[in-house]
């Protein structure tokens, strides 16, 4: 088995609005919880989610998806190796960009020799441009990465066009794992928005939960350790697909009951008939 040294992660998908930065802000979050270390790189200048939560371990690179964004691009895969885990948060419409800088570069080439690893996230969505693209990604890639396929029940509440598709099976065949991210009250959300605006700075949500000081709402910290536990299990189980050969190795994941029949409760059986 090939060990992996370092890791990139690209959710290369043409549409927008699909919590493709919610999430990855939350895999930010469980890589600095479980010490990993990691470098990103935000391409959304509009946003700015990953750069404004991670000043110090995000680069802001504002692209628009012209010709010349290529080079910074380029730039970006060259810089790899400089730490165990690569993220990317990239603006919409930049999946044909990305993939001629990897072809320009044949970066799946290097990435063999140099044992990168590379995992793309894959949003399904209810739409024929969607689910087109999300093919012609794939078709691109093949079996060159690893594939994470992330359910975002608050953007595609439903995805018939996905499930059981030809494309689903594909990606299956080719190893993809699956989480869902599950949707984050408006009142968790209203409560960080103002907690960002006191601060005049982005709050992870890790901190707003674990700093007293900041003074989070005591409901909306509860219903948001819930909402990261859940994701950063999902991640956990998942490890290999996220991180290189020695830093998922080091991780530990909770062995998860498997979901059942609730327990039978026969009537009367705890009653104390005796008195």
């Amino acid at each position: 088995m090939k060990t992996t040294k370092h890791r990139l992660i690209l959710p290369m998908q043409a549409k927008g609005n699909m919590g493709k930065s919610i999430e990855a802000a939350a895999r930010a979050c469980w890589l600095n919880q479980r010490s990993i270390q990691w470098q990103g790189f935000d391409l959304d200048g509009d946003n700015r989610t990953l750069s404004r939560l991670f000043p110090s371990q995000v680069r802001l690179m504002p692209l628009t998806g012209q010709a010349d964004d290529l080079d910074e691009l380029i730039s970006i895969l060259r810089k790899t190796t400089a730490q165990p885990v690569t993220l990317v948060d990239p603006r919409a419409h930049l999946d044909g960009q990305m993939m001629k800088a990897l072809a320009a570069t044949h970066f799946f080439d290097i990435a063999g020799a140099q044992n990168i690893g590379i995992t793309l996230m894959v949003f399904p969505f209810d739409d024929m441009d969607v689910m087109t693209n999300l093919d012609a990604v794939c078709q691109f890639c093949g079996k060159q990465v690893d594939y994470v396929v992330v359910r975002n029940p608050a953007r595609a509440l439903k995805t018939r066009m996905f499930d059981g598709s030809a494309l689903e099976k594909e990606l299956f065949n080719l190893g993809a794992v699956t989480i869902t991210v599950p949707v984050l009250s408006e009142f968790v959300k209203l409560r960080l928005a103002r907690l960002e605006a006191d601060q005049q700075r982005g709050i992870p949500f890790n901190e707003a939960i674990g700093n007293d000081a900041l003074g989070l709402d005591i409901m909306a910290r509860g219903v948001l350790q819930d909402w990261l536990a859940t994701m950063f299990n999902q991640y956990d189980q998942i490890a290999a697909k996220l991180l290189p050969t020695v830093e998922a190795a080091s991780i530990k994941p909770k062995i998860v009951p498997p979901i059942g029949e609730p327990a039978a409760v026969k009537r009367g059986a705890k009653v104390n008939f005796a008195n």
